[in-house]
């Protein structure tokens, strides 16, 4: 891929300091899975095709060691010890980032949907119209909880207010706030200095910055990119929303399949991590289950209701209630029904038995 930014330095801060209460369990909710790949995995893999200077994850302490075990040295971590809100959060990031690049784009660590594609977009809004904010933001239906985008009769961003601060006109507003956000850098690290902690919670907001980029630069220092589908914007704070997220990322995957020529006889009944590849002229029939790094060739039929870790499917085999793990299958091949395939890990060599 040809690097986007190639004469402004763009910084990154991924916001995944949030307590995760809601998900009830012992690991950090970023990590939880989502076809086959952690939450903060989709978005860490979204920003890392931008190619950016510099990224920084910011962490509560107690989830600090866990998440950079799982992600190692590539990116930078900060700590925020006291959970204080948006703008605090990001107000962490400061020392690392500050000097080091001219735009910062901030993504919360729990919207694992989110599209390279559209922050590439959202960037250079901000970019072409001069703005020291640009935001994603999206239409949701019924927008209750979210904040709402208030524009003048231009069209004109002017505020966004969030709900328990709106008007009975405003809360029937639609357009809402996605909290991805894109900031002028030289602006953006001064004017955190200028956010006033809320009398509600005692938090600092980051979209305070709004209003404070508005007095600074007039109503067209901030700019909406509104998104066309309004699933990037999609958030995960409990487990059922975790399976919303799942059913739509399974959908995006198995499309592209589709469209790449793979039949998949029943995308309902079609399972299929993010990592996997699949080759042209492949069917996948109902209750297959394709997990981690499996790659299947072309010409293959896989299914009914077999699973597949971490193997490979050469060319035109058929591989049918089978459970394969870790297993190199040849091209022909005929597996099953009821089959059970494990790959045995012997010192540095791996050798495969049925």
């Amino acid at each position: 891929m040809v690097p986007f930014f190639t004469t402004v330095r763009l910084g990154v801060v991924v916001l995944a300091a949030g307590e995760g209460t809601r998900m009830r369990s012992a690991l950090p909710k970023v990590l939880h899975s989502l076809c086959g790949r952690p939450l903060l995995g989709h978005i860490l893999a979204a920003v890392d095709m931008l190619q950016p200077a510099i990224s920084a994850i910011v962490l509560a302490p107690d989830t600090l060691d866990t998440v950079r075990a799982r992600f190692g040295d590539r990116y930078c971590y900060v700590v925020q010890a006291e959970r204080l809100g948006t703008g605090h959060a990001t107000l962490q990031a400061r020392p690392i980032l500050r000097h080091q690049c001219d735009d910062v784009l901030v993504l919360v660590g729990d919207a694992p949907l989110i599209r390279s594609a559209t922050l590439q977009r959202l960037v250079a809004l901000r970019r072409e119209r001069g703005a020291l904010v640009a935001f994603l933001s999206f239409i949701a239906e019924p927008p209750t909880g979210y904040g709402r985008v208030v524009r003048n009769a231009e069209g004109d961003v002017t505020a966004i207010v969030e709900e328990r601060d709106a008007t009975d006109a405003q809360r029937a507003i639609t357009e809402v706030n996605s909290g991805i956000l894109c900031f002028d850098a030289e602006w953006m690290w001064p004017a955190l200095d200028r956010v006033q902690r809320s009398p509600v919670k005692g938090e600092y907001y980051l979209t305070d910055l709004i209003a404070l980029a508005i007095a600074d630069g007039g109503v067209g220092a901030v700019q909406a990119l509104v998104a066309t589908d309004p699933t990037e914007a999609f958030g995960v704070n409990d487990r059922v929303q975790l399976a919303q997220a799942e059913r739509i990322l399974r959908a995006r995957l198995l499309d592209t399949l589709m469209r790449s020529g793979v039949t998949v006889v029943d995308p309902e009944a079609t399972y299929v991590d993010v990592d996997v590849v699949v080759g042209q002229d492949t069917m996948l029939l109902p209750g297959t289950m394709l997990r981690g790094a499996t790659r299947v060739g072309t010409g293959c039929i896989i299914g009914p209701h077999t699973l597949l870790i971490d193997t490979i499917v050469a060319d035109g085999a058929h591989v049918r209630y089978t459970f394969a793990e870790r297993v190199v299958i040849p091209a022909q091949a005929i597996v099953g029904p009821f089959a059970h395939l494990r790959g045995v890990q012997d010192g540095a060599d791996t050798f495969y038995q049925a």
